[in-house]
């Protein structure tokens, strides 16, 4: 039995997740919401959610270079790109298919100016 309980102990130590958000961006859509989290671990995940509760979630990793976020995805490319310029409050992708915006709610990473 005592092993048994720390065996469950040990499952649960090594799930859980230590790393911290860094960068919360969002903004609505037409039909749901956009939502940008970034972590202290470098990655990161982009989502797109519907009214209706179907989800779309691209994760990767991202670097940043001055005022530049550049995402490397690990499946698939959302239709908003892979870079982004951080201005005005703002995560402002200029790669993708169409012009896509975030509000930023949390910034804590630095941001040379």
């Amino acid at each position: 039995m005592k092993l048994r309980i720390l065996y469950l102990i040990l499952i649960i130590i090594s799930c859980k997740d230590d790393k911290k958000e860094v960068l919360l961006a969002d903004r609505e859509a037409p039909l749901g919401w956009i939502y940008l989290k970034m972590y202290d671990d470098k990655s990161f995940e982009f989502i797109s959610q519907g009214m209706l509760m179907d989800k779309d979630i691209y994760k990767g990793s991202y670097e940043l270079n001055n005022d530049t976020l550049y995402f490397k995805y690990r499946d698939s490319i959302p239709k908003a790109g892979s870079k982004a310029l951080i201005k005005d409050g703002s995560v402002n992708y200029i790669n993708g298919a169409y012009p896509e915006s975030v509000h930023i709610k949390l910034n804590k990473l630095l941001v040379n100016k």
